[in-house]
This record gives structure tokens, sequence and C-alpha cells, in this order.
């Protein structure tokens, strides 16, 4: 769909004409330098797919040094008693969150890029900046490019929000990553339970958090994000000694946070689905409607 609605638009830019009264084309470098405009537009697109894989191939490859980690865990001597908790984790992977900043700059340019081609289509009216046109939405003004950005409202506020934190506050906390092991019981009917910790972020604008040596000293059970759940089952025979059945240890991320990766294609789809709606908008606005 985002192909086939550049392709209408590049078409009508083709057939549209080149006046000095003409709202959009005064004189044909004007082609070039929208064309361009709209082509920027998409290269932030292609820019927020390769911090997208980037950050798959790192979880993937994340997991697998985990998994790899957690196939040797440390033997216990026969009949000790154990109820051990053992985790890993590296609190200086910001790569995760570097790749996060710039995917946002990334989606947030891109809408600007839009904006600034959109607006040529509204007489009088020039940006570089989709707020502009946010703002004219709040005056209760309207139109085929305006009701668009209405219409996708909610999602520029939260983009606009969670990338300005990022980019001119602050970093949200490094997500935590590693292992962990654990074992309840006695030998040799102990039970092991190994967890990999997904990577989460802040499903919304993330609040300021510290970031001092005593803060990324801190050794914490369950990281910031997730929530960690356990299923722990016994059995007592009559002679009182008990057997564990089961033992599960796992790691969910919390209300307020979701697995990157996640948040990420998340708003690659609201980007895409603005773009397809403001490139129809475009064509229909400045240059009649093509079918």
């Amino acid at each position: 769909m985002f192909k086939k609605e550049m392709d209408f638009l590049f078409k009508a830019i083709d057939e549209s004409s080149v006046s000095e009264k003409h709202p959009i084309f005064r004189k044909p470098d004007d082609k070039e330098y929208y064309e361009t405009q709209l082509m920027f537009a998409y290269r932030k697109q292609e820019a927020a797919e390769h911090h997208i894989t980037n950050v798959e191939n790192r979880l993937a490859a994340d997991e697998a040094t985990a998994i790899a980690g957690m196939k040797k865990p440390k033997k216990l001597a026969k009949n000790v008693v154990a109820s051990t908790l053992h985790m890993i984790t590296d609190v200086g992977s910001h790569a995760y969150v570097h790749e996060l900043a710039a995917f946002l700059a990334a989606i947030r340019s891109g809408v600007d890029f839009l904006a600034t081609a959109a607006a040529r289509t509204i007489p009088g009216v020039k940006t570089q900046s989709v707020h502009t046109l946010e703002n004219m939405v709040k005056k209760g003004k309207g139109g085929k490019v305006l009701d668009v950005v209405k219409a996708h409202q909610a999602w520029l506020v939260q983009l606009r929000g969670y990338r300005d934190e990022m980019i001119h506050s602050h970093l949200p906390q490094v997500p935590a990553t590693g292992w962990l092991i654990s074992t309840i019981g006695i030998s040799p009917n102990r039970k092991t339970s190994k967890a990999v910790l997904p990577v989460v972020v802040p499903r919304l604008t993330p609040k300021r958090g510290l970031d001092t040596r005593r803060s990324r000293a801190m050794d914490e059970e369950v990281p910031g994000g997730l929530e960690r759940r356990e299923i722990h089952g016994t059995f007592t025979h009559i002679d009182g000694s008990e057997v564990t059945l089961q033992h599960k240890v796992s790691f969910e991320p919390s209300s307020s946070h979701m697995p990157i990766a996640e948040f990420m294609n998340h708003h690659l789809s609201n980007y895409r689905a603005f773009s397809v709606d403001m490139f129809g908008a475009i064509r229909k606005s400045g240059f009649g409607t093509l079918e």
C-alpha cells in the first residue's frame, strides 16, 4: 500500500502543470525538490527498518549467549538442600537504547518531511514541522491533509513526547539483559528453572531516572520493567520428607513496559499508516485524483 500510494503521487507530480500561479510547482525545479522531500520521508522509513533489524539481530545474539551460558549450571553437592538464585545481567547494554533513540529520531524526521510536502497544498502555509499542522487542527481547521493529521493526532503526540524526552532530556534506564538459574529441592530430585530476561522499554514517555555510579552498581533481583513469575509445587511424604515436583521461574514485561522490538514495530506500523494516508491526501489536495 505504501509503494502504491507513492507511485500514484509521483505520477500526479509528473502530470501536474508548472505555472507561476500554480500553488505548488512554479518552476520545473520545484518538482525535483518536492519529490526529494517525499523520498526523504521514505528514506526515514528505511532508516527505521534498519534500526529494528539491528535490535532484532542483537536480541537473537544475546539470547543465544544466554542459552549457551545456562547449559552448564554449577552442580550442587549430593543431598545438599538448595534454594539458590543465580542471575547475570549486563547493565551496560546501551546499544539497545541508542538504536531506539535513532529509530525514533528517524520516524519523527520522516513525519516532518511529509508535513513539509503536505503544507504546500494548503494556500498560505509553509512549514518544516508537523507541529504547525497540528496547531491548525487544534484551532478547528480542516481539509484533506489536516484531516489526516487529526486522525493520527494521538500517535503523533505520543511519538513527539517519547522522542523529545530521549533525544533532548535523557536516555531511559538501560534494559537489563542476561539470564536466571533457580534451583530448589534436594539432590537428586531437585528442580532447576532457567529463564532468559526479555529486553523491555516503557510503553509511554519514560520517566527520568538516575544514572549514577551507585544506581549502576545496584543488583536488583527483578530488573525494572519486568515481573517475576514462579511456579513451585512440592509433595510431602508421611515421614515428613519433601519432594519438589515442579519449579518454574519466568519474567514477563510489566504493564508499563513492552518488548523493545514490539515497541519499535508498533511505531513503524503507525508511521506507514500515516504516510499512506498523507500521500493520498497530498495527491487529492494538490493534483486532483488519479485512480
